[in-house]
């Protein structure tokens, strides 16, 4: 096992696509070499940088999501083999926060053969590691199950390694417990889901970890801003030759729309959206999905013949999207009962009104259009600004010092921009800790105040 400790701008991706390359030219040809990364968007730009290097990606490799990887090769081959079930779709839908609603929708999705996304390292670990009540008939096939996978794998690369959950830590160990060769690489500084598995396993393997200390992305202040928030041993060295720049400007000092549209940010950031700043959904499509499976559900019940019953749920879908804004749920539940003459449960009414309000909460959002943190991690742009607020203050302020997800969402956010990296102070954090306060002690961190004669 190889675990690369890289912060940002370390180059990662370029690194990796090289030595994935290397390991192809190195192994058996009837062997396959896979490449997982935690998002989509990490997932495309690794394939974008092997075909820059490489001119196409070679058929003994497999670039994927960490999902996509354990669906492909553990879960719809084999689940069925050792638990009966047998999954033939994986589910995007939102869950609820609620745990019995969140089950019981987990179950529905299980007895149609669905796997939601959140339960794929579980289940996958069943597969691979066992669960406590196998017998031994599931053992031995489980062990051939293994067995042959990995007469086929030669190796996997793991990129964005500190967003690994428990139980892909299991299956990598028992990976690495079969001899199979593990490239990890990842930064610990970049966990924002609070999840500390890559740090147990740098603790695990400390013979195996490399640090790397590049930083080609971010000029000298502000890899030096960024350091004095991390420990020594994870400290970066910027490679480039420019200072950058690092301001400040008050929101109370400003018309907003005016100033983020003429200063042409590249990036425009903040922690979580409020009532002045919306953000793009994760998954702009989730709360559609939840409607689109609700009706589905519903529909199925219904006298629709079966080959009707796709278009029957689109057209339904679109006709409630287009009511939200005029239409309560009660009258949009009752004319759906009476399209396809239903009588729809007590339980059925809720469900598909919480998949009503998901997506009115969606339409109804106003404000600011900017980007959360989580989206533009991996991202980099010559000017950004970063919008301040009450929430992660605290740790640029250094109020707060203990390391957790919350100063590794800072860490981010510092480190995004190439050349200028501007903080938008909120109102609210003003009024928290006083202008004078936050001009002084941004000023020890070596952040100047942008008086309004600036812009």
């Amino acid at each position: 096992m190889n675990i690369v400790v890289a912060g940002a701008g370390a180059g990662k991706t370029t690194s990796m696509a090289e030595v994935v390359l290397q390991r192809l030219k190195e192994i058996n040809k009837e062997k396959i070499v896979y490449v997982v990364t935690y998002t989509n968007a990490a997932r495309d730009r690794i394939r974008e940088k092997v075909i820059e290097k490489n001119g196409s990606i070679p058929k003994q490799l497999y670039i994927e999501t960490y999902h996509s990887f354990l669906i492909q090769e553990f879960i719809f081959p084999f689940h069925h083999l050792l638990y009966e079930t047998q999954y033939l779709k994986a589910s995007l839908i939102k869950l609820s926060d609620v745990p019995r609603y969140r089950n019981l929708k987990i179950k529905e999705l299980k007895e149609n053969q669905e796997i939601h996304v959140d339960k794929v390292t579980e289940v996958a670990k069943w597969i691979i590691n066992g669960k406590t009540t196998d017998r031994k008939q599931v053992k031995v096939k489980r062990t051939r199950i293994l067995s042959m996978v990995l007469n086929y794998l030669d190796s996997i690369f793991i990129d964005e390694a500190q967003d690994m959950d428990i139980h892909l830590k299991t299956i990598v160990n028992t990976f690495y417990m079969n001899e199979l060769t593990l490239f990890l690489v990842g930064d610990p500084k970049q966990d924002l889901r609070g999840r500390s598995v890559f740090n147990v396993l740098i603790a695990e393997h400390p013979d195996k970890v490399q640090y790397k200390e590049e930083n080609h992305r971010c000029p000298h202040a502000h890899v030096e801003l960024a350091n004095s928030f991390i420990s020594s041993e994870q400290c970066q060295m910027a490679q480039k030759d420019i200072v950058g720049e690092l301001g400040f400007v008050f929101e109370k000092d400003l018309i907003i729309d005016d100033y983020i549209q003429n200063q042409n940010f590249d990036y425009v950031y903040i922690f979580k959206k409020n009532t002045r700043y919306i953000t793009n959904s994760k998954d702009l499509q989730a709360e559609e999905s939840n409607l689109l499976y609700e009706l589905k559900c519903i529909i199925k019940k219904s006298s629709i013949k079966e080959d009707k019953i796709d278009l029957a749920v689109f057209k339904a879908k679109e006709w409630c999207l287009r009511s939200l804004s005029s239409r309560s749920n009660s009258y949009i539940i009752s004319k759906i009962e009476a399209a396809f003459k239903l009588k729809l449960s007590r339980r059925d009414m809720a469900k598909l009104g919480e998949a009503l309000k998901l997506n009115r909460d969606k339409t109804q959002a106003t404000g600011i259009k900017v980007n959360s943190i989580d989206s533009i991690k991996g991202l980099e742009g010559n000017r950004c600004l970063f919008i301040l607020t009450t929430d992660i203050a605290p740790y640029l302020l250094e109020k707060n010092t203990p390391d957790n997800k919350m100063k590794n969402y800072l860490y981010v956010a510092l480190t995004r921009a190439k050349e200028e990296l501007s903080f938008l102070i909120t109102r609210e954090v003003e009024e928290k800790y006083s202008r004078e306060f936050l001009i002084l002690k941004l000023n020890e961190l070596k952040i100047s105040y942008i008086g309004q004669s600036d812009f």
